[in-house]
């Protein structure tokens, strides 16, 4: 019941991140934007329609094609976002207390790009999708065997195409920056609070190193089988994977073990298992 809960929250807060950024950042400076409301955008500039209103229309036409195509366990996913979405972006768009305040295109576009990309990390987070062309492509994946991420792009592409006309090239690039921020910020997002640090140690001391890691600071230690290169002689190599914050004081504490210590510590996105996505005892 919690972790529905804390889902639905993640997709609220997802849309709501996602049509400011649209509303308040991108359609203020002319950014061009792919999707459905690039769509919107395209339809609002050739035929006037409200740009909430058209991808309130087309939300809910992929919503039930996926409904009768890709069934109910996928269209529950996408239930909420298809729905809240328009809603929240024609509240952004009426108003007024949200617009002209920011008039800096480059800054503009870097603020989206980050929102977005956390919007749509967030929904993802929660096992659901922010629907619109999303359904299409997952759609023509199933029938037809296409991937998804280049059906993405196409739609994506042919959108960006439509905007050129009506943009300038200054704008244009700008709406590459949006996208390549809103690809950064979504790994960033859905990796958020599982990447951690890898930590190896080669040392004489290993078994003082593993009792301070593990008893100092309640970190769990794996010893690995080892041979040195040069003297051939059998050891034992001290592998950790450590939250960010004890890594500077595990590190200190080696040195002070065996200042001759050699460490190696790199990134780890993501870790699973007992004492990380299970309980310890």
């Amino acid at each position: 019941m919690k972790q529905k809960l804390l889902n639905a929250v993640y997709i609220v807060v997802g849309n709501i991140l996602i049509a400011f950024a649209l509303s308040t950042l991108l359609l203020e400076n002319n950014i061009i934007a792919g999707g459905v409301s690039g769509i919107g955008i395209v339809l609002n500039h050739y035929l006037g329609f409200s740009i909430s209103m058209c991808v309130g229309i087309i939300n809910v036409v992929l919503f039930l094609i996926g409904l009768i195509c890709l069934g109910k366990v996928f269209a529950m996913t996408t239930l909420i976002s298809t729905f809240l979405f328009p809603l929240v972006l024609e509240f952004f768009e009426t108003q007024s207390f949200f617009h002209h305040y920011l008039n800096d295109p480059f800054l503009a576009c870097i603020i989206a790009g980050v929102l977005i990309g956390v919007g749509i990390g967030l929904i993802l987070k929660a096992n659901a999708s922010t629907g619109g062309v999303d359904i299409l492509a997952i759609l023509l994946n199933k029938k037809f065997g296409l991937p998804v991420h280049i059906v993405l792009n196409c739609i994506d592409l042919s959108v960006l195409v439509l905007q050129i006309s009506f943009n300038d090239s200054t704008h244009v690039i700008y709406g590459i920056v949006t996208v390549m921020l809103t690809s950064i910020m979504l790994n960033k997002t859905l990796t958020s609070g599982t990447s951690l640090m890898q930590l190896v140690v080669m040392s004489d001391h290993y078994e003082d190193i593993k009792n301070m890691i593990l008893h100092d600071h309640d970190a769990g230690v794996t010893l690995l089988a080892s041979e040195k290169g040069y003297t051939s002689e059998n050891s034992k190599l001290v592998l950790s994977v450590l939250p960010y914050r004890k890594l500077p004081a595990i590190k200190e504490k080696i040195n002070t073990i065996d200042p001759l210590a050699f460490m190696i510590v790199s990134h780890v996105d993501e870790v699973g298992g007992k004492g990380f996505t299970l309980e310890k005892k």
